[in-house]
């Protein structure tokens, strides 16, 4: 009797915090450097936390990093980004 193999449904990987925007109103955000997902599909999660700033991510993840940018400086942020890990067979 021949079976499928098993195998591991997906799972989320989540990294998130806060961080403060400098004088030009942006900030870099460092992963740790075993955590890029090679050719994953990202989803970036970003609050100005005064509630009155917006908030973009203007580079995306390369090399552990990315960079977001408000339209007013000094202003903290919430990120958050995630992505879904594939298990290997």
């Amino acid at each position: 009797m021949h079976g499928r193999p098993k195998t591991q449904p997906p799972e989320d990987v989540t990294f998130r915090g806060e961080v403060w925007t400098d004088a030009r109103g942006q900030a870099t955000v460092s992963l740790p450097e075993d955590a890029y997902p090679p050719q994953a599909e990202l989803e970036y999660t970003l609050q100005a936390l005064d509630g009155q700033s917006g908030v973009r991510v203007v580079a995306g993840l390369s090399e552990g990093r990315f960079t977001i940018a408000t339209d007013e400086p000094h202003v903290k942020v919430a990120w958050r980004i995630s992505w879904r890990k594939e298990e290997s067979k």
